[in-house]
């Protein structure tokens, strides 16, 4: 089976695009969940809640395609927590049958009564991936 010390270090060359420093130097992996099927989910969080998505998911992705490619590894699932779009990443990254756990994976809640619209119109005009 598969150690957290061996996906760490898997992962640890990750690069933020938008920083060109490692994600394990900016400490951006929160957890590292590991199943006795060989499924891994990993949390992460980015540099800032409007870290461009293309970034977010472009590292998301890299986390998976590594790890994915460890040996006993059965599937993966990295969710991005705290971000302005982290439903469309994480449905992204890990497919669209993908659905929040937690508070923290559903993306920010609106401050006030209201302020739902302003931040669906926001979600719908950012292209995610072109």
């Amino acid at each position: 089976m598969v150690t957290e010390d061996e996906i760490l270090k898997s992962i640890e060359d990750v690069v933020d695009p938008e920083t060109q420093i490692t994600i394990s130097e900016m400490q951006l992996v929160d957890e590292v969940k590991l199943s006795d099927d060989g499924a891994v989910k990993i949390k992460m969080h980015m540099t800032t809640p409007l870290c461009p998505a293309q970034y977010a998911y472009s590292i998301a992705l890299d986390v998976k395609d590594r790890v994915s490619a460890l040996k006993d590894v059965k599937k993966v699932t990295v969710v991005i927590t705290n971000h302005y779009l982290s439903p469309e990443i994480n449905q992204a990254v890990n497919g669209p049958d993908w659905k929040p756990e937690s508070p923290d994976e559903a993306g920010p809640v609106p401050s006030e009564e209201g302020d739902q619209e302003g931040s669906d119109q926001l979600r719908k005009r950012v292209i995610l991936f072109n």
